[in-house]
């Protein structure tokens, strides 16, 4: 089986160099191949590149954020004989917290892999591309969107572009309408704050919109948040983060399904695909059942 480390060369020079180190020490004697990508979207290229090889299995290690995930997720699905692992050296590694029993050292500790622990997990579909933890709409895509704009234009890392572009949000008119099917239930044009589908049950940080979701149920976890005041923001956030927010039934309800729809009138919109933003027209979200082979370290002791 050919052992494929798939890596940001983003990520710090200090991570990098234990990265290396924890492949040396535990990889020894294994066909091991490292490809580092050079630009957006070059991760998808190299999986699929390996997942092309159908003569023999291939265990990709994608090695960064929810970022280089997303894109190699893009790059198997549909391979069965792929077999991916994830090391958590990004900034954000929010899927890996909807695995219960694990904590982020574990995946990074290498010997965890020599006798692993195998699950099929599902994918969300959204108008042709995969997601493997969540689809959003709404303020939250806001954020992310000027956020992503801010580290673009100003040296600022870290937490502080993800504040600013919550203020700039804020000071918005950040309310959007949308007609809604999930299954067979429609609901008419209304306001929403979020609307979130997840497979995986953290996102942007650590928020937790649908608590009860599963990566391999083979349903699609909504969450849907109508507008609250804006002096309501701090104090809804903190529940959010905890999953506690469900407690205001008036504004929060919670949704399982197989197929989600959003008519947009053909406009486009905003949304954002496992921290991804993409415009999207009229998107169709639906689950893709055990659609990819995740291999994973056992609990360090």
């Amino acid at each position: 089986m050919k052992e494929v480390f798939i890596i940001n060369p983003h990520i710090s020079r200090d991570k990098q160099y234990r990265l290396m180190q924890e492949i040396k020490k535990n990889f020894q004697g294994k066909r091991i191949i490292i490809e580092k990508t050079k630009k957006a979207g070059h991760a998808q290229l190299i999986a699929r590149k390996y997942a092309l090889m159908e003569e023999q299995p291939v265990h990709i290690f994608a090695c960064g954020g929810d970022g280089i995930l997303h894109e190699v997720v893009n790059g198997i699905a549909g391979y069965p004989h792929v077999q991916l692992s994830i090391i958590p050296i990004g900034t954000g590694n929010d899927f890996i917290k909807s695995i219960d029993g694990l904590t982020r050292e574990d995946f990074l500790d290498l010997s965890n892999y020599k006798d692993p622990f195998t699950m099929k997990a599902d994918l969300l579909k959204v108008n042709g591309e995969y997601v493997i933890n969540t689809v959003s709409f709404g303020f939250d895509v806001s954020v992310a969107d000027y956020s992503n704009q801010i580290k673009k234009r100003l040296p600022v890392k870290g937490i502080a572009p993800y504040y600013m572009g919550m203020l700039i949000s804020l000071s918005k008119s950040f309310e959007q309408s949308y007609d809604i099917q999930l299954d067979e239930q429609h609901f008419p044009t209304c306001p929403y704050m979020f609307v979130v589908f997840c497979n995986g049950r953290f996102y942007g940080g650590g928020y937790q919109p649908c608590p009860q979701a599963k990566i391999d149920d083979g349903m699609i976890d909504v969450c849907l948040i109508k507008p609250v005041k804006k002096y309501q923001i701090v104090q809804l956030a903190k529940k959010y983060e905890r999953g506690q927010h469900v407690q205001f039934s008036d504004l929060v309800s919670l949704h399982k399904v197989k197929v989600a729809h959003l008519d947009t009138d053909n406009q486009g919109i905003l949304g954002n695909l496992d921290g991804e933003i993409r415009e999207l027209k009229n998107p169709t979200i639906e689950i893709v059942e055990q659609a990819v082979h995740l291999v994973l370290p056992k609990k360090g002791e």
